[in-house]
């Protein structure tokens, strides 16, 4: 940064606490500190409002949130009636089996969404980009298509404004603060490791 190399630095996936621990350092050091926090987040992995958010606000971070679409969740891709496999092997296999409870919560989430988004004259992909950019706190999205397509699908979802009413409707299918399956979070597993359990 002092090289004019770097604009500015920030994090990813950090919890709360270490947000807060790296701006103590940076203040106490006289260091550059982080001016963005990346965290995932969309309509079902919301954790982030409950702590991370509330923390990159009060210290006047930008918080660049990845994945709205939840891994292709919010894309229409798995339903109730035909849940789909995942496109890479790569994914996690927790996040995607579909006899797992916690991603069976979320199929039933996905079915009352897609409902909400049709009832609205909107496609279930503008309404998970539109509530993902719609939060105070939250600064832009960042999409991940790998087809033109795809990203027209998913650029139209930063014109929509949701009412208060599909917002409520939102909140009443997945509470603020739920993450509906704890496998999709990508932050904050660094206070379960074996060192910081009771035993």
């Amino acid at each position: 940064m002092h090289q004019g190399k770097v604009r500015s630095i920030g994090s990813s996936s950090y919890s709360g606490a270490q947000i807060v621990e790296a701006q103590v350092a940076a203040r106490d050091r006289h260091l550059e500190r982080f001016v963005t926090e990346q965290p995932p987040y969309s309509i079902l992995v919301r954790g982030i409002e409950e702590d991370i958010l509330p923390t990159t606000q009060r210290y006047g971070m930008g918080t660049l949130v990845y994945s709205p679409l939840s891994g292709g969740w919010l894309t229409g891709r798995w339903r109730k009636d035909a849940p789909g496999a995942p496109v890479s092997k790569n994914r996690p296999p927790a996040r995607f089996d579909m006899s797992s409870p916690a991603n069976q919560r979320k199929l039933e989430a996905v079915e009352g969404l897609a409902l909400l988004a049709e009832a609205n004259g909107i496609t279930l992909i503008e309404l998970a980009v539109a509530f993902a950019i719609t939060h105070p706190g939250v600064t832009s999205a960042i999409v991940g298509p790998r087809t033109m397509e795809q990203l027209e699908s998913q650029i139209t979802g930063v014109d929509v404004t949701l009412s208060a009413e599909v917002l409520d409707r939102i909140d009443e299918l997945v509470a603020p603060g739920v993450t509906l399956n704890p496998d999709d979070n990508s932050y904050g597993a660094v206070s379960l490791t074996s060192a910081a359990r009771r035993r």
